[in-house]
């Protein structure tokens, strides 16, 4: 006998009238889940809902982050960024580049410092 089990929600639809079935999984867990890719994407940094909707593919996105998410247009559009002692701010252009830090590495490193220079390195290996 095929198991008559809900991808959604785990449970038995064996007994569930076929007018509420959408294949072998309950309709309204069928379409719950369709509302929730409906839902728009929330920016990682500030919490504000982007115009993305989770459904859309990364790919056809701008502001998305591999591995942390989306970005709203304010976070990820800085005109200008001061890194340098004497104040003067480089700017940026839309070609902004991100990369990922592990938690391991920063937890397991005991310093800031050391941190610091870790996360260059990573920079600069991810540069090549």
């Amino acid at each position: 006998m095929i198991p008559f089990i809900c991808k959604y929600c785990g449970k038995d639809t064996s007994e569930v009238d076929y007018d509420y079935l959408n294949g072998f999984d309950h309709l309204s867990c069928a379409l719950e889940a369709e509302n929730k890719s409906n839902e728009f994407d929330h920016c990682i940094l500030c919490g504000v809902e982007t115009v993305y909707k989770r459904s859309t593919h990364i790919d056809m996105r701008i502001g998305y982050v591999e591995g942390a998410g989306q970005l709203c247009p304010k976070c990820y559009h800085f005109d200008t960024i001061s890194v340098t002692k004497d104040e003067n701010p480089i700017p940026l252009d839309s070609h902004r580049q991100l990369f990922t830090v592990s938690e391991y590495m920063v937890l397991s490193t005991p310093n800031d410092q050391e941190l610091g220079a870790k996360v260059r390195q990573l920079y600069w290996e991810n540069k090549k």
